[in-house]
């Protein structure tokens, strides 16, 4: 019997094209239906090619920035063997956590500090909730259904409790952070998701630390992919023997890929799941 292959999957650009606000929209009370399936549901043809890649014996995971709230409903639609969330600060395979963090909000407090200095509005994340911080009101509403906290202090409080492990900012808010950016580049890992925004996290976490997490509890395994756009995807394409890179992606990422996919406004997951399981050669075949 042959060994279980093993994708793991990017979302936003790679699974769902969406971006940043979208993405709050649907999030608030009330958001139309559609609008909510844009963001985290795959379209039908992406969707399709998932369940028979699944149902054909092989493991899927969602390898992805978003908190595993932001997950549920790409998980309730589609039976993956699990995930990896908070961009490498969580995994999760079947019901069973494999990798969690608490107790490390007290490390992001120097880029807390540089955000209460130059006024950024920050999303913090982690895997038991979320909160916004901004010192002043003269920011863009995220939109958000979350808690804006405006004191440092009250955050500081309340970040071990949320297991608060991530940052996000927007395009917008990025430029207030040029006088710190060497000293933040130094302590912690910065990408740009290319989605609008840039996401902070702790050096020693990232995709592909966690995947080696996940394939060493799935045990014997065939071929490992890696499906991503974004410069927090690059330890996973690295980690994955055949990366695949959206071709809507930049020049810069798509150089870690053995495979450039179509773009995902092409659904192009579902085109090399199909010659996957199609037993088609592909690029780095021939």
């Amino acid at each position: 019997m042959s060994l279980p292959q093993v994708a793991f999957f990017d979302i936003d650009g790679t699974l769902i094209d969406s971006n940043p606000e979208i993405y709050a929209q649907a999030q608030t009370p009330g958001a139309p239906k559609e609008l909510v399936e844009s963001v985290f549901l795959p379209s039908p043809r992406v969707r399709d090619a998932l369940e028979r890649f699944l149902a054909a014996g092989n493991l899927a995971f969602l390898c992805s920035g978003r908190p595993p709230e932001g997950l549920q409903m790409l998980l309730g639609a589609i039976p993956f063997s699990g995930y990896i969330a908070l961009a490498g600060a969580y995994a999760q395979l079947g019901d069973t956590p494999l990798l969690e963090s608490e107790g490390l909000f007290e490390r992001l407090i120097p880029a807390l500090d540089a955000f209460e200095t130059y006024d950024v509005a920050v999303l913090f994340e982690g895997p038991r909730g979320s909160a916004v911080y901004r010192r002043t009101p003269n920011h863009a509403p995220l939109g958000m259904d979350i808690e804006v906290i405006e004191d440092a202090q009250e955050l500081k409080e309340c970040g071990d409790q949320l297991t608060l492990v991530k940052a996000f900012w927007t395009a917008e808010e990025d430029e207030r952070l040029d006088p710190v950016r060497e000293e933040l580049n130094r302590l912690y890992r910065i990408s740009d998701l290319g989605v609008g925004g840039s996401e902070l996290t702790l050096p020693e976490f990232s995709k592909g630390t966690a995947m080696e997490v996940v394939l060493d509890a799935i045990g014997p395994h065939g071929t490992v992919y890696g499906f991503g756009d974004s410069e927090n995807d690059i330890s996973m394409l690295e980690a994955a023997e055949v990366a695949v890179v959206m071709d809507n992606a930049t020049d810069a990422i798509k150089a870690y890929g053995d495979i450039i996919a179509p773009a995902v406004t092409q659904d192009g997951v579902a085109q090399v799941l199909d010659a996957i399981m199609q037993g088609n050669k592909m690029p780095h075949l021939d």
